[in-house]
């Protein structure tokens, strides 16, 4: 299936490549689709230009990437020695209003890794956090 954007205003090869692809260096795979174009010229606002479809026969195609800012990595409170695949109850405890680990993980991979890694800068320090009270905000 080949995918078309219309060329606007501010569009460089390099952010349609982290738009579509998030990884900016797949714009050289853009510029071979629009074999008209190269990385010193850009479209004028309103052109067409392809962003995915097929080059030929064993040649580089990006895989398309999850949704920018998603930590899509379970918690360490999955027990991951264990070879089966049923939840012990400490997990089922520890994902309380979640019904299942997926939604829970699901969930979890919404928030990026800087929120996930320090809640207080991203919530604010609460009143039994040791920088409420200390004149400093190191730990």
């Amino acid at each position: 299936m080949n995918q078309k954007k219309t060329w606007r205003n501010g569009d460089e090869w390099r952010s349609l490549a982290f738009n579509y692809y998030r990884d900016s260096r797949e714009y050289r795979y853009i510029l071979a689709l629009n074999p008209s174009f190269d990385i010193r010229s850009i479209p004028s606002p309103g052109v067409v230009v392809n962003v995915s479809g097929e080059l030929g026969s064993g040649e580089y195609k990006p895989s398309q990437a999850s949704v920018p800012g998603l930590l899509q990595q379970v918690d360490l409170t999955l027990d991951l020695r264990s070879g089966n695949d049923v939840a012990p109850t400490s997990v089922q405890n520890s994902i309380f209003p979640y019904d299942s680990f997926d939604v829970y993980a699901d969930r979890i991979g919404q928030y990026t890794a800087a929120a996930l890694l320090a809640s207080d800068r991203t919530n604010g320090f609460s009143l039994d956090s040791p920088q409420a009270t200390r004149d400093t905000q190191r730990a």
